[in-house]
């Protein structure tokens, strides 16, 4: 699963491998918030089998931050989905809005959830 829209490196990665991607929209008119129930029907709606969810926080182009019960949401998600999380924190130094907060998946992640977190990308 990828956002849309995004840094075109996750859509080109997929198709040199041979993979499908599976979008997801986070809401624009929510700051860029990423919908659990979204998430869900893009998984059932999705004709392929879903592997992973990347997530791009702070979000490139939109530059949204996640906060952390939004990530906490996500990862739940990632759990009961049984998906490896791609979490790609390389914005993190580049907020220029005093207002926005930015929250690593890192700190925020349920006990439970812990292994599905496979990488992270600083």
């Amino acid at each position: 699963m990828i956002p849309i829209p995004q840094y075109p490196l996750y859509t080109a990665t997929l198709a040199l491998l041979g993979a499908t991607p599976v979008p997801y929209y986070p809401d624009e008119t929510k700051g860029w918030t990423l919908s659990v129930n979204d998430l869900r029907a893009a998984v059932k709606e999705s004709k392929t089998p879903v592997k992973a969810i990347c997530v791009i926080n702070p979000g490139n182009p939109t530059g949204q931050c996640l906060s952390a019960d939004n990530i906490r949401e996500i990862l739940e998600f990632a759990r009961e989905e049984n998906l490896a999380v791609l979490a790609d924190e390389v914005y993190q130094t580049n907020i220029y809005v005093d207002a926005l907060e930015f929250v690593s998946g890192r700190s925020t992640p349920p006990p439970q959830c812990l292994r599905y977190c496979v990488c992270v990308c600083v």
